[in-house]
């Protein structure tokens, strides 16, 4: 799918449950993934831990229920093992980055008491990046537990733990030659990014 069309189509979503900035909430997060190693028929893939930080889009449809629009960044070293010999072995460390762009809901027992604790569903896409390889945009599904301790009306301090799964392989192909490029490596199971996250929220709606 187009990643133009992908975008547009998650912020219609959201946008469609809003009603003129009502519930309107925004949350600008950082925070740290941990490592995660996947396995492919010709070798395997660790994405590398480190930070990542982004921002989220909130509408409460009530006390109890928020519609998210969620982008995450995070910086990372691309380790991989490449089974194959010749010209087309990729193994080695390559710098890029993991993104991911969701949207989800989230539900607590109360998201205006003074602490409120909550827990969401996401689905969306993870996008992996490379100098040396082609930006891939891979189906994704997450979740989250966190807790929000509101200073007064408008603003709150959000602590959380997510998992992202991208649920699709990754490949990852460098090397070429005078005989062409190597296959490289293919992922065949799902990666797993564990992550801790504190963050910011501001009220914008009433």
């Amino acid at each position: 799918m187009n990643k133009l069309r992908i975008l547009t189509a998650l912020l219609v979503m959201l946008v469609a449950t809003t009603s003129f900035g009502q519930g309107l909430k925004v949350t600008a997060f950082g925070g740290y993934t941990i490592q995660d190693k996947v396995y492919g028929y010709y070798g395997d893939l660790v994405i590398g831990d480190g930070g990542h930080f982004g921002g989220m889009l909130s509408y409460e449809k009530s006390s109890n229920l928020s519609v998210d629009l969620t982008y995450s960044y995070q910086s990372t070293t691309f380790k991989v093992n490449d089974y194959s010999f010749g010209t087309g072995n990729a193994s080695g460390n390559y710098s890029g980055s993991v993104s991911y762009l969701m949207i989800g809901s989230s539900a607590s027992p109360d998201f205006n008491a003074k602490f409120a604790p909550y827990g969401g569903f996401m689905v969306g896409a993870a996008i992996f990046s490379s100098k040396v390889v082609s930006e891939q945009w891979k189906f994704a599904v997450g979740g989250k537990l966190g807790a929000i301790y509101h200073v007064n009306d408008k603003f709150g301090i959000v602590i959380q733990t997510q998992l992202m799964v991208p649920v699709q392989g990754v490949g990852f192909t460098v090397g070429c030659g005078t005989g062409g490029c190597g296959s490289g490596v293919g992922t065949t199971s799902s990666a797993t990014q564990l992550g801790f996250t504190g963050g910011v929220e501001i009220k914008l709606g009433n």
